[in-house]
């Protein structure tokens, strides 16, 4: 692959777009600090580097001030998007002292201990798709588990209606156009119609919630309703937590599942081996979130001029922490096959006091649905007449078909 670093156009080529990792082995060997061509744009891939940034929020705001987009020539550009300091700014867009008081409102609900009291709720979801999935002899495991799945999980942590989950399903993959960097501006108005889309209905759903009885609520926006009457959060605080909540727990968990499932539909070997010890399921999730996880990067915004890896960065840059390319080996070694005692060691959920604070619901989700899977069937392969497909974007690694032939118990 010819990988120009002064090309313009490379970031958003196609190749780049369909595998991104031999880019980010390059940036890792030659250019740990890649400032994208014409613009005040770097791309951080140096674990090192990566700590350092995360270490200093006061100088590399988490606000998503503004996203890349296509400049309508397969450029790579800036576009404007919430000023610094914006209320608007929560959970992993927000510096302290907000995104502390929200993560401490938060956390208790999701931490492993807490999130392993869902899984008979995650399993009742993973059997009603799988089962139908199974019944059908196979089909498109993105439209049939790793996009259902994970949405009707979220909605009933959340509190939302079984009903809407097909809806919510869209208006997330609607809003993703947002946040993919092949979206032109016209695009990303659209984009943005149902980012509010999505705003107005979580809106309705919470303030719904607030006129019922505290007993009749539930999930997660109980819990916010009574942190509004306690003063901790505003209302409209909540509705932007939610919306990144349903955001992230839909698309990160899709990823991570349609992913694991396309591993194993390669590799008849490791399908058997997860079925003959199914204790091992969780290494090779770990595995696949290291080497192909969910997301690619995470911005952030300089607000005075520093350097970096010795590369000076002006004030009111946008900094690209690439997560996925700080998993990549170190340039001209290998990666050490993980046994039991030592799983895969990698940024996929992100470093630091933004950690993705879902991960132990992805990893829960992801571990019961392939343990269903395997569980079900003698062995699964891809679909020789239909290769998978995946919906282009710099920032999110999801498929948009899978398709796989399943051979049932």
């Amino acid at each position: 692959m010819d990988l120009d670093l002064n090309d313009p156009r490379l970031f958003l080529r196609d190749d780049v777009l369909d595998d991104p990792r031999p880019l980010y082995d390059k940036l890792r060997r030659d250019a740990p600090v890649w400032r994208l061509p014409e613009q005040d744009v770097f791309l951080v891939s140096a674990p090192t580097l990566i700590r350092e940034v995360v270490g200093h929020p006061t100088v590399y705001s988490s606000n998503l001030v503004s996203l890349l987009h296509n400049d309508g020539g397969g450029c790579p550009a800036a576009f404007p998007l919430l000023p610094l300091g914006d209320t608007i700014h929560v959970l992993s867009t927000a510096d302290p002292p907000i995104h502390t008081r929200h993560r401490k409102l938060l956390q208790p609900h999701l931490t492993p201990m807490a999130v392993n009291q869902l899984e008979p709720i995650v399993r009742s979801i993973v059997a009603g798709c799988l089962d139908a999935f199974m019944t059908a002899g196979g089909g498109d495991v993105v439209a049939a588990i790793s996009d259902p799945v994970p949405a009707e999980v979220i909605c009933a942590i959340v509190g939302l209606p079984r009903l809407d989950v097909a809806r919510v399903i869209t208006m997330v993959s609607d809003t993703g156009a947002l946040l993919d960097g092949i979206t032109d501006r016209e695009g990303i108005q659209r984009a943005m119609h149902s980012a509010f889309e999505l705003s107005i209905y979580l809106h309705e759903q919470f303030h719904t919630a607030l006129r019922l009885p505290a007993t009749e609520r539930s999930g997660l926006i109980s819990v916010f309703s009574e942190a509004v009457s306690r003063g901790l959060v505003t209302a409209d605080e909540v509705i932007n937590m939610l919306v990144v909540l349903v955001s992230a727990g839909s698309e990160t968990t899709s990823s991570l599942l349609a992913t694991v499932v396309e591993t194993l539909a390669r590799d008849p070997e490791l399908q058997q081996q997860l079925r003959e010890s199914p204790d091992l399921i969780p290494f090779t999730i770990e595995d696949c979130l290291r080497d192909n996880g969910p997301f690619q990067f995470h911005y952030r915004h300089t607000t005075v001029d520093t350097t970096l890896g010795g590369v000076r960065i002006p004030a009111k840059s946008t900094v690209m922490l690439m997560w996925a390319a700080a998993n990549r080996p170190e340039p001209g070694q290998a990666h050490e096959p993980h046994d039991a005692t030592s799983p895969a060691q990698h940024y996929a959920f992100g470093k630091g006091m933004h950690f993705c604070i879902g991960a132990p619901l992805a990893r829960l989700e992801a571990r019961v649905a392939i343990e269903h899977l395997l569980a079900s069937t003698t062995s699964f392969s891809l679909d020789a007449g239909a290769s998978p497909t995946r919906r282009p974007s710099i920032f999110i690694r999801r498929h948009a078909s899978l398709s796989i032939a399943v051979e049932k118990k």
